[in-house]
Parts: structure tokens; sequence; C-alpha cells
């Protein structure tokens, strides 16, 4: 049986003034209102498709078809604290993308179309976002909503976009750890 890995695509925030900003906004997240986990602060990234376990030959057929979208460097800029599906009921709490996500929902459907080829089912909604923090229960609803709505208009800052990434996620007690399979465009390893 082939090896499976738990995939998904993404465009990876890995600039550290950004990154810094980040866990600036999460530690402003009310964690006595809601029972909480944030998300490592390395592993924040925007996920353009999640696909689940998938084989590594697969991996590699959805490269070769995803290889030829182009994407020359743009800039986005992420700001906004919000909720899925609301700040009256949060269970995943983001940071938004404010600047070119148009941009960012061209790559998502080319992403899409390419997939759908390969037999995957079109991915209807799409909001560009990195979540920041995961809401397991919820205390006191009113103060979780302020707090929410507090940061509503936090910004983070703005940075290049120039590839994205095949990721595998391995789940550990500790909380996932994420590896690069490889980037569209090709990127050079460091020392290569």
């Amino acid at each position: 049986m082939p090896e499976k890995v738990r995939a998904f695509i993404s465009i990876d925030i890995e600039d550290q003034g950004l990154l810094t900003r980040i866990s600036h906004i999460q530690s402003q997240i009310d964690r006595r209102a809601a029972k909480i986990k944030l998300v490592e602060i390395q592993n924040i990234h925007i996920t353009l498709r999640f696909l689940g376990d998938t084989s590594l030959s697969r991996i590699e057929e959805i490269r070769s078809r995803l290889c030829d979208i182009a994407l020359s460097p743009f800039a986005v800029r992420i700001e906004g604290v919000g909720a899925f599906p609301s700040v009256r009921r949060p269970n995943v709490i983001w940071v938004g993308v404010a600047e070119n996500r148009d941009r960012i929902n061209q790559i998502k459907s080319a992403i899409d179309q390419r997939l759908a080829e390969l037999g995957y089912s079109l991915d209807r909604r799409f909001h560009p976002h990195a979540t920041i923090a995961r809401v397991r229960a919820v205390h006191d609803r009113e103060r979780v909503v302020s707090n929410l709505e507090s940061l509503r208009n936090e910004s983070v800052g703005t940075m290049v976009v120039t590839c994205f990434r095949m990721k595998k996620s391995t789940l550990t007690p500790s909380g996932p750890i994420y590896e690069t399979l490889w980037s569209i465009p090709e990127q050079q390893s460091v020392g290569q």
C-alpha cells in the first residue's frame, strides 16, 4: 500500500516582523472567556486547499499539474481579526487578507481547476485568511464578542507572495509539524 501523508497547499507567512505582530495579536485574545488553543507561530499560513490523506504518488501528480501556474510576486496586506463561522459562534480565529486578495483568489481558482481535472471536487467557499487560534469552548460569549470586535482592525503588515507550497502535516500530541514537500514556482534550497 502506498505511503500517505496529510497534505495541504498554502502560502506561508515567514516574515519575522509579521509573525511577531501576529503573536502580539494572539496575546490579546481573551483566553479566560473561552478555551482557546493558539496556533504555533511557526505554523501560521494561508491555506489554499486542504487535501487530507494523500498518497505520495498523487502528490507528485498534483505537482506536475500545478507546476505551470504563473505566479509573479505580489504584495498582500494582512489585517483584521475575525472568526468562523462568526464572532458570536467562533470556532476559528483568523487574521485576514486586506489587499490583493483577488490575486490569491486567482491562484486558488487555478489550483482548484487543475485539481478538478484529477477528480477533486471544487472548493466553493474560500476566504483568504491565516488561522491564529482555535476555540474549544466559550465560557462568556459577550466577552468573546467584545474581545474579537476590539481586534477587528488590527494591522499585521505587508508581505510579498512569491510561491505556494505543498505541505505535509504530521499530527503530534504537542501540535502539528509542517514540512514543505515542494514549492511553485520551484525555489532553490539554501546552499544550492
